[in-house]
This record gives C-alpha cells, sequence and structure tokens, in this order.
C-alpha cells in the first residue's frame, strides 16, 4: 500500500508542476493585459506615428448625452471714449485765461445675458460650443452754469450759427448742456476646445474659433441759453445762443468677424470648489457706419450731415477671473455647475464717430478710441 501511495504522488508531481506553471503563465497574461490597458490610458499614438503621454481629461464626465447649456446672467457697466460734451468756464465769454472742467458721460450699471449650446465629443475629448451675449446701456449728462460762468462746447462746429450771407457770427459758449448716449453690444463666439489636466488639481482648456459682433454707439448733444454779444457798432456776435439751441447727433454703428482663440485654467480647491481664470482675444475685420450730423434751431439751413463709413480691423481682449463650485446629481448622469466672477471686455478703436475742427475751415477727425464693458458675471452650466 506504500508503494501504491508513493507511486501515485509521484506520478502527481509533473501534473502539480504543469498546473502551476499554466496557472502562474495565465496570471502573467492577465497582468500583462492589465498593464497594456493601463498604458493605452497614458499613451497615445500622434499624428505622425510617434508616441507620447497622453493628458488626462478634465472634461465634466456624465452618463449622458453629451450636450451642455451656458446660461450668464450680466451686471455690466460700459465705458466709452471720446464722449466729452463741454467744459465749463469761469468767464461769461470764453476768452483767455479758461479754467473750467471737462464733462463727459457717465454710464449706468445694467443687466445683460449670455446663453449657449454645446456638446463633448469622445474623440480626443474635445468640445464644441456656441455663445450668444447681449447687453446694453445708456447714459445722460448734463450741466448748467450761472451769470459769472460759461459752458465750451466740445461737441459740433461753431460756424453752425452763422447768419445767411454773413461769416462772422460764431457759437462759442452756452449756458446749458445736455447729452444722452446709447450703447448696445450684441455678439456670437463659435469655438472648439479640449480640457485637460496639468497637474492634480489644475486644468487647462485652449479653445480657439469664430467671433462676429455688433456695436452700435449714438450721442445726441443738445446747446442752449448763452447772451449773444455785439461788435462796436452794434452788429451782434452769436458767441452765445439766447433762447435757441444747437443740436449734435454721432452715431458709429459696428459689424465684424474674426478669428478668436483663447484659454481657460481652473484650479481644484477640493469639495467642489475650484478657482478659474479665462483669457481671450479676438481681431475682427468689419465695417464703421459713421454719421455726424446738426442742425441749429433759428435757420433751417443750418445743417451739417456727414457720412465717414469705413472698413476696419478692430482687436478685442475678454478676461475673467473668480469661484465656482460644481457637483454631480442623478447617479452621475447629469453635472450641475455655478460660478460667480469678474469679467472685462477690451475693444480698441471701437468708437469712430467725428470730431470737428473748423479753426479755419470745416474739417473732421475721427476719435479712434476704445470702448470697454466689466462688472459681475454669475454663470450657470448643466450637462446632461
Amino acid at each position: 500500500m506504500k508503494n501504491s501511495a508513493l507511486k501515485v504522488v509521484l506520478r502527481a508531481l509533473p501534473l502539480l508542476g504543469i498546473g502551476s506553471v499554466a496557472f502562474a503563465h495565465l496570471e502573467t497574461e492577465d497582468r500583462l493585459t492589465a498593464l497594456e490597458n493601463k498604458m493605452g490610458q497614458v499613451r497615445t499614438e500622434t499624428a505622425v506615428g510617434t508616441y507620447s503621454a497622453q493628458t488626462a481629461t478634465a472634461e465634466v464626465q456624465v452618463d449622458g448625452q453629451g450636450w451642455f447649456i451656458l446660461f450668464d446672467i450680466l451686471y455690466w457697466q460700459p465705458r466709452v471714449g471720446g464722449t466729452e460734451y463741454a467744459y465749463t468756464d469761469q468767464s461769461t465769454t470764453a476768452t483767455l485765461p479758461l479754467r473750467g472742467r471737462t464733462k463727459d458721460m457717465d454710464f449706468d450699471w445694467d443687466w445683460g445675458l449670455r446663453i449657449g449650446l454645446g456638446r463633448h465629443f469622445t474623440h480626443d475629448n474635445w468640445d464644441v460650443r456656441a455663445q450668444y451675449t447681449w447687453f446694453e446701456s445708456n447714459g445722460s449728462a448734463s450741466t448748467r452754469v450761472g451769470s459769472n460762468n460759461s459752458i465750451i462746447p466740445l461737441k459740433g462746429s461753431s460756424t453752425i450759427t452763422r447768419r445767411p450771407n454773413d461769416t462772422n457770427p460764431l457759437f462759442l459758449y452756452c449756458t446749458s448742456a445736455k447729452s444722452q448716449f446709447d450703447f448696445n453690444y450684441d455678439a456670437v463666439d463659435l469655438e472648439m476646445g479640449r480640457a485637460y489636466f496639468i497637474s492634480g488639481d489644475l486644468a487647462f482648456r485652449p479653445h480657439w474659433g469664430v467671433k462676429t459682433a455688433w456695436i452700435d454707439l449714438e450721442q445726441l448733444v443738445r446747446y442752449t441759453g448763452g447772451v449773444p454779444q455785439v461788435n462796436f457798432d452794434g452788429t451782434p456776435i452769436e458767441v452765445g445762443l439766447s433762447g435757441n439751441t444747437v443740436h449734435v447727433k454721432d452715431e458709429s454703428d459696428f459689424w465684424g468677424v474674426g478669428p478668436r482663440l483663447g484659454f481657460d485654467t481652473q484650479w481644484s480647491l477640493g469639495y467642489g470648489f475650484s478657482i478659474f481664470g479665462n483669457l481671450a482675444g479676438a481681431l475682427l475685420f468689419g465695417y464703421f457706419n459713421v454719421d455726424h450730423e446738426e442742425h441749429y434751431s433759428a435757420y433751417i439751413n443750418n445743417q451739417i450731415k456727414i457720412h465717414a463709413n469705413r472698413h476696419a480691423f478692430t482687436p478685442t481682449a475678454q478676461m475673467q477671473l473668480g469661484l465656482r463650485y460644481d457637483t454631480y446629481v442623478f447617479d452621475h448622469k447629469q453635472h450641475i455647475g455655478i460660478g460667480l466672477g469678474f469679467e472685462v471686455e477690451y475693444w480698441w478703436r471701437q468708437n469712430q464717430t467725428l470730431k470737428i475742427d473748423d479753426s479755419e475751415q470745416l474739417q473732421y477727425e475721427r476719435y479712434s478710441e476704445d470702448i470697454s464693458m466689466h462688472g459681475l458675471t454669475l454663470d450657470f452650466t448643466w450637462d446632461f
């Protein structure tokens, strides 16, 4: 019996060895497969056939359709260069020496909105989005002086008050001035981007696309008052307006389109909170529709109408900085993000209204002043 048992053990040993080797081989293959899968997640093949490290995606991962909706509430204030309409003087005849203070527009804070729609793609984790921004504002300002001061107009021509067949009377000062300004802004941004981590907590999203914008600027100015002066022979010199009024209207309407690029950053603080900072710029080629009009209430033919339309390039920049919170809901099927930040949009040489210079003869030059919008932006994102 002992010999029989020993024979069974001796015969089983090779089988056990073979089984151990087989199991070890299967375990090695499983480990190699798992390792290859992990390498596939961190390695990528480039378009030229080489291999490099693969950046981890930072896009929202939901078990949904890949769509997302953007909705922003804007509370902004615009700034427009070239809105000075008058300055005050401490004399009644607008003569040297001049000592005064310039009067320009101070705009109100107003509400606006931005809405957008986008989609995440599985191919290399790209996303595409389209956004529309709307913002309107207006401002008004006025100034009035007493009997010992005067207002020097900065809009319009001093020759607008000349009587028919007379070259002497000039409009040099008044006692009351009022200005009204309307600001309208619409923009559409189409962009493609990819969000990825460059460290455990910091994510970048470079993007590029196309921007188109409509910007309409309109300023209305009205001058009244001022006692007309007379020569030694008693002939009037209309340096003041008395009971008459000079009206000035300036318009600069722009539409343009051009390339846009930038990058978004997000630094995770934990528990769903993060700090974000975004920067983008665009160069638009567009058309400026510019009109300048004046008329004097005393004489129906005392009018000036100048059209100065042009094509030009105009650059713009957009900056944001703020705090946001992100969370997943409905078993990771949807994502909701809320952010609050300070935003600035700056446009160079956007105000192309005309400035009259008639010291020798009636001439004009463009203001070519910058405009900007700044304020708070509350943004909502919904991925589903």
